[in-house]
């Protein structure tokens, strides 16, 4: 994506719909596997999108991909927070979460991992990212990311597999 945002004007709304479009489908997918809620995905994906708009004149366009997830993510986890916070100042639990009837054993088993958790298993596993892209993406160290991930990786075997 380096060419395109780089042969682009920086204030090109097409240029930032072109570089950007291909990865939303995607994106909502993820946040809804760490926000548990389908309309809450597609709220964070837009919030997330009109921030990289106008952020687009600052992007260095090396990964339009992990810089729209950075964003997002960072958006889902601010959500989870101030969801949490909001949910004990008036005395309600957590609300069910979305689940995919597809493979119930599988969400289930997604669900009982923390989001953080979650969206470093599936930014490695699903998506392909290194630990190193993770961590920048989450803003935490490698190491981090390395032990949710063998953590996440423990607790879906041991869900979706108790005989072993």
């Amino acid at each position: 994506m380096r060419a395109t945002h780089a042969a682009a004007s920086t204030s090109d709304p097409d240029a930032f719909e072109a570089a950007v479009r291909p990865h939303y489908a995607n994106l909502v997918r993820r946040l809804v596997l760490v926000l548990g809620d389908e309309r809450d995905a597609e709220d964070i994906a837009q919030d997330a999108y009109l921030k990289a708009f106008r952020s687009w004149a600052r992007f260095d366009g090396a990964d339009v991909r992990a810089w729209l997830y950075t964003i997002a993510l960072r958006l889902a986890f601010n959500h989870l927070r101030g969801r949490r916070r909001w949910l004990a100042a008036i005395g309600r639990v957590e609300p069910t979460p979305w689940t995919d009837p597809a493979d119930p054993d599988l969400w289930a088993a997604l669900a009982a991992l923390d989001s953080r958790t979650r969206a470093a298993l599936l930014l490695n596993v699903v998506d392909g990212y290194t630990q190193a892209e993770i961590a920048t993406m989450l803003a935490v160290p490698e190491g981090t990311v390395a032990s949710w991930i063998s953590r996440g990786r423990a607790t879906l075997r041991r869900e979706l597999d108790p005989d072993r």
